[in-house]
């Protein structure tokens, strides 16, 4: 594995982790790409986070509120 493609990864997991992210999967895949001419690859990185998204709201949980995208 090229350690500049690793580098870029952990930069990326370190940006979402500042912003209160937790990682908790990393994946990178380094490839020639037969689309473009040279002898640079690419790479494709993917990554898994979560962050809970507590109650932001007044406190008042009724339940009645009138959001449409709300699954009741």
């Amino acid at each position: 594995m090229r350690d500049d493609v690793l580098d870029e990864q952990r930069e990326l997991v370190a940006l979402l982790e500042d912003r209160g992210w937790d990682v908790t999967e990393a994946e990178v895949s380094v490839y020639e790409s037969p689309w473009e001419d040279g002898d640079a690859p690419e790479a494709t990185v993917t990554l898994t986070a979560r962050k809970p998204f507590g109650d932001h709201g007044d406190g008042d949980d009724d339940g009645d509120d009138e959001n449409p995208f709300r699954v009741k």
